[in-house]
């Protein structure tokens, strides 16, 4: 009966549902609202960074005591911290939150978080206006599964980066699919603050679009040596020190296996504890090569499409397609499709797996189901992503 009243009323049910998901996040806001003032969140990271570049400090940007002490000054009052929430990301990125520093912090936490809502339209026009598919659902309820999706929301509240990521690889997509293979390489490239899963990305992207790299690469060289003058050439080698050591020892519990929905995260929990630590990363490397062997080999042979390729390694616009096919009248909706889109948008059970359960690793088990329910059209017809406009 729930499937036939979907199938009958597919985006006012849709919508209605990704409303509900909607106000939820909202509700959470205003509970956790006194330790966002208080820089519980994620964004301190990016304040001090910001902070000890403003300083002259950039040098000692990788010192763990360096950090706490920049962040006791704007964020004295989180209980729960007893040594530096750690900066794990490229010196370069720290440049852009230097003008945030000269507000304090609440505000400036505000701002960011403005411009990436912001963001998040942008990206969201630029896929519907781009892709035929995305047409047939309405602007509001792309709004509602922009503002209904979990990962989206808890990223716009931890004041994490994962948009400006978001927005790098949509545009990379779209001078793609345009045919602007040197201007992809040059978006792509700027998303590499996310090194770990950009440049592999573009590496099996250039396999079939090699000139991709001709913007890529003269940005990643420019973004390198940028680094380089922030906190000189031992501050590079002391940041891959630092984020090793920081893998390590788990950061003091702040890196967990169980957090992360991704191969590493499921081989580490599975097998982890029986093989160890050595073990376990030796295993996932392994994996690692495979998967990238396979995602090239299809590129380099033709059949992976490079849409394809940027829709299975991007959550959100996945999503977005996904939520499209279950909404369009024009395709049959099976009961599992049903079931399967509401858990991916379902932010209890995103709450259940992180917050209660610490265990956001098997969320991975979605994550796989998305590649096969999105795979599948490609094993049949070569393609994911509707023809471009």
């Amino acid at each position: 009966m729930g499937v036939l009243l979907f199938r009958a009323h597919r985006e006012k049910v849709a919508a209605a549902f990704l409303l509900a998901m909607a106000v939820t996040h909202v509700v959470m806001v205003i509970n956790v609202s006194h330790l966002l003032r208080n820089g519980y969140q994620d964004f301190t990271i990016f304040y001090t960074a910001g902070k000890m570049v403003r300083s002259g400090q950039a040098s000692r940007m990788y010192d763990p005591e360096a950090q706490y002490r920049i962040e006791k000054e704007f964020a004295p009052n989180v209980l729960i911290r007893q040594a530096a929430l750690p900066y794990i990301h490229t010196p370069f990125e720290a440049l852009l939150f230097v003008p945030f520093t000269f507000l304090s912090y609440v505000p400036a936490y505000a701002l960011w978080t403005g411009l990436n809502v912001a963001l998040i339209f942008v990206s969201i026009f630029l896929l519907r206006r781009h892709f035929a598919e995305l047409k047939e659902i309405s602007p509001i309820s792309l709004v509602l599964a922009a503002a209904g999706f979990f990962p989206i929301a808890i990223g716009l509240i931890q004041g994490q980066d994962t948009i400006l990521v978001l927005l790098s690889l949509v545009l990379s997509m779209i001078l793609l699919d345009e045919g602007r293979d040197g201007l992809a390489g040059v978006a792509l490239g700027l998303g590499l603050f996310k090194f770990h899963f950009v440049a592999p990305l573009a590496l099996i992207i250039a396999m079939r679009r090699p000139r991709l790299l001709a913007g890529f690469v003269p940005i990643a060289l420019s973004l390198g040596c940028l680094s380089i003058s922030i906190v000189g050439l031992r501050g590079v080698v002391n940041y891959v020190h630092y984020v090793l050591n920081l893998e390590r020892t788990g950061a003091g519990g702040a890196i967990m296996a169980s957090d992360m929905p991704n191969l590493r995260g499921l081989i580490d929990t599975a097998i982890g504890l029986r093989m160890g630590t050595v073990g376990a990363t030796a295993i996932t490397l392994l994996c690692s090569i495979a998967v990238f062997w396979v995602a090239q080999a299809g590129v380099r042979k033709g059949n992976e499409s490079i849409l394809n390729m940027f829709a299975l390694a991007t959550v959100f616009p996945s999503a977005l397609v996904l939520l499209a096919k279950a909404i369009s009248q024009k395709r049959p909706l099976s009961r599992a499709d049903v079931v399967m889109l509401v858990l991916f948008f379902l932010t209890p059970l995103y709450v259940l797996l992180w917050l209660r359960l610490n265990q956001f690793v098997w969320f991975g088990l979605l994550l796989l189901w998305l590649l096969f329910r999105l795979g599948r059209p490609l094993a049949a017809n070569g393609s994911l992503l509707p023809e471009a406009t």
